[in-house]
C-alpha cells in the first residue's frame, strides 16, 4: 500500500486552503461558485454553516462586536442585527425575509464591510478579540 502523496504547502497551509477572510472575499465576487444566488438570506445561511463548520470560532465576537456599533443591547443575532444597522426602519426581527430588493442589496453590503471590519478589530492585535469581549461586558454589564 502506498502513502498518500503530501499535500503541497504554503507558508502554514496547504494548497486550496484559504483563510476566512480570503473565503469571504471569494464568496463576495463569485457567490455562484459557491452555490448562492448574492442575497443576504443565501449569504446568511452559508455564514452559519461555515460557522458552525469550525464549531462557532470564525464568528466569534462577531454578535458582540455589532452590538457595540448598534450601542444597545438586543436578543437579535448577528444577522439580524445587521439589517437593524443596515436598512433602519426595517425591523431586525424579520431577518432577511423583510427585504426587498434594494434593501437585499444593502443588506450584503454592510455584511461584507462589517465583517471586514470586525475581522481588522480582532486581528489588530494579539488580544484583539479579548478587547471585544472586555469592550462588550463594560458596556452593557448589569
Amino acid at each position: 500500500m502506498t502513502d498518500p502523496l503530501p499535500a503541497a504547502r504554503f507558508g502554514d497551509r496547504r494548497a486550496g486552503e484559504f483563510s476566512f477572510r480570503e473565503h469571504l472575499e471569494l464568496i463576495r465576487t463569485r457567490p455562484g461558485m459557491y452555490g448562492l444566488d448574492g442575497s443576504y438570506g443565501n449569504y446568511v445561511t452559508y455564514l452559519y454553516g461555515y460557522d458552525a463548520g469550525t464549531q462557532g470560532s470564525a464568528l466569534l465576537g462577531f454578535r458582540e462586536w455589532l452590538l457595540l456599533r448598534l450601542g444597545q443591547q438586543s436578543s437579535f443575532v448577528w444577522s439580524s442585527l445587521i439589517t437593524e444597522l443596515a436598512v433602519p426602519g426595517v425591523s431586525g426581527s424579520l431577518g432577511h425575509r423583510g427585504l426587498d430588493e434594494e434593501q437585499d442589496h444593502r443588506a450584503v453590503l454592510a455584511l461584507f464591510q462589517f465583517l471586514g471590519d470586525f475581522l481588522r478589530d480582532r486581528d489588530a492585535e494579539r488580544n484583539g478579540l479579548r478587547v471585544i469581549f472586555r469592550d462588550y461586558s463594560l458596556r452593557f454589564a448589569e
